[in-house]
C-alpha cells in the first residue's frame, strides 16, 4: 500500500490506498440520478483511457484527509464536474493537487 504525496512540500495527502482495476461502470453517465460509488475507500486506479487524463488517478473522496476543498473552483449544478480544473489543494502548502468530480452528470 502506498500514499499519494504533494509534489510541493511533500506532505502526505492520502490514506494508504492499494492499486485495482479501473471499474467498468467508470465511464457511465446517469443524468440526475445516485451514481453508484466508483472507488472503494483504500484502493485507487489508474485511467489508462485517453477519453479522460491519461495515467490520471482515481481514489475515493474519504482517502484524501491531506487536502481542503476549494469551493471556488466547484462548477457543477449539484456537485463538482471538474471542468475548472483541480479543485482539491494541499492543506499544508495550498498547492492544487487534484480534480474531485461527483457532478450529477
Amino acid at each position: 500500500m502506498d500514499a499519494f504525496v504533494c509534489a510541493g512540500c511533500e506532505a502526505v495527502l492520502s490514506a494508504p490506498v492499494a492499486r485495482v482495476a479501473l471499474p467498468v461502470h467508470a465511464r457511465q453517465r446517469w443524468g440526475h440520478s445516485l451514481m453508484p460509488v466508483l472507488m472503494e475507500p483504500g484502493t485507487c486506479a489508474v485511467d489508462p483511457e485517453p477519453g479522460g487524463p491519461p495515467g490520471a488517478a482515481v481514489s475515493a473522496p474519504g482517502d484524501l484527509p491531506g487536502t481542503v476543498l476549494l469551493p471556488e473552483r466547484c462548477d457543477g449544478c449539484r456537485g463538482s464536474a471538474g471542468g475548472d480544473g483541480p479543485n482539491l489543494a494541499c492543506l499544508r502548502c495550498g498547492l492544487p493537487v487534484a480534480t474531485r468530480v461527483d457532478d450529477c452528470g
